[in-house]
């Protein structure tokens, strides 16, 4: 009994927890014209301009997925329904907090929150040409309350020409202890290395401010960091490896979590990536979990359960497993009783056809969501 008082007293000790999902949806829009964006791509057809707006794209791609979309409420409710199965189809239960990226405004996140059963939901504003934004999803409960939100401005020159997402933070009280959450959807791959440094050091420069106020604060930072290993120019800074990483005091979740042999048997059953680029056959890391190193330790009010973390893919949010000539051979072979194992491929993310009117062809989203709890 000595013993026990004795681990009590200088242990830590976690009675509940709250989990976390982040998700970059891809393309969730309302049907309503947004003044001064560019979402002609995603509204009805005989919306007044469309056909002039969709003429002025200059990348024929773009031009053709603008004049070819007619993107109506009956689309956008079957798009809401693919979310739904992505999040409660086989979890059977909805994440405490739900962080998503790329979607357009107040409004379809107030129809998303409907669908999902979330009471609470707040949204971003940001300069972004096109409209996209991110929120956050939750519902309060005795121990996890709402305290505030604000919005942080990415500044440079070149994005004074071409604005991205702000980083959009939301303060929480879980538990007795400052919980800040910020929601990422950095400048894309297409733009220079630059912006997405502008986006680290901000974020870092936040991050900095808030443990020195108050090293027991809790912090996470998720969403789509659009950063890949390689840089496109030689010299240039890397966001993470030389900004947001640097000093160690912030570490990648999904690093350590890979670095730990005991987490062996569930890494190999997971995805390489969060996002499949076909062009290269490349899968990266677009999708992140970043926390204050103090976080990992036992000592720390809010402690990251690593056990926890993974890239949700389930086979039905994935791309079908690719067909052989021999299949109809193997399973002939099976039902003459030989034992033949066969290896499931890890197929890409199943992204979502803007076009489609039915469930079985629709497709969910070009990323796999993060999911994790957070002990305290």
């Amino acid at each position: 009994m000595k013993a026990l008082i004795l681990f009590l007293l200088f242990s830590t000790t976690y009675a509940a927890t709250l989990e976390v999902m982040s998700y970059n949806v891809e393309n969730l829009f309302d049907t309503q014209k947004d003044e001064g964006k560019n979402d002609w791509a995603y509204l009805p057809k005989n919306t007044k301009g469309k056909k002039e707006a969709c003429k002025k794209v200059s990348s024929k791609y773009r031009r053709d997925e603008c004049f070819s979309a007619d993107w109506t409420q009956e689309k956008l409710n079957l798009k809401l329904s693919q979310i739904k199965d992505v999040v409660l189809k086989e979890r059977k239960k909805l994440p405490d907090l739900l962080v998503v990226s790329e979607i357009e405004n107040e409004n379809v996140i107030g129809q998303l929150a409907k669908v999902l059963g979330y009471k609470k939901f707040y949204t971003s504003n940001s300069p972004d040409y096109r409209g996209v934004d991110l929120a956050v999803l939750f519902n309060e409960t005795k121990d996890f309350k709402y305290v505030s939100k604000k919005e942080h401005v990415l500044k440079s020159d070149y994005l004074k020409k071409r604005p991205s997402r702000n980083i959009f933070e939301v303060q929480f009280k879980l538990g007795k202890n400052d919980l800040y959450v910020f929601a990422n959807h950095w400048p894309s791959l297409g733009n220079p290395d630059e912006a997405r440094v502008t986006a680290a050091t901000t974020l870092k420069a936040r991050i900095d401010e808030i443990m020195k106020k108050n090293t027991k604060a809790s912090v996470l930072a998720v969403g789509d960091f659009n950063t890949i290993p390689d840089l496109k120019k030689a010299g240039n800074k890397h966001p993470m490896r030389d900004v947001l990483l640097k000093d160690g005091s912030i570490v990648d979740v999904e690093k350590v979590f890979r670095s730990e042999k005991s987490n062996s048997k569930k890494i190999s059953s997971m995805p390489p990536g969060t996002y499949y680029y076909a062009r290269n056959s490349q899968w990266n890391h677009l999708d992140r979990v970043f926390v204050p190193r103090v976080m990992l330790g036992e000592k720390h009010p809010v402690r990251i359960d690593l056990k926890s973390y993974q890239i949700y893919a389930p086979d039905f949010i994935r791309q079908p497993q690719p067909q052989s000539v021999f299949d109809e051979d193997v399973e002939e072979m099976r039902n003459r009783g030989f034992k033949i194992e066969t290896k499931k491929v890890q197929t890409a993310p199943n992204r979502y056809d803007h076009l489609a009117t039915k469930k079985a062809k629709a497709g969910y989203s070009d990323h796999f969501p993060l999911v994790f709890e957070l002990n305290y």
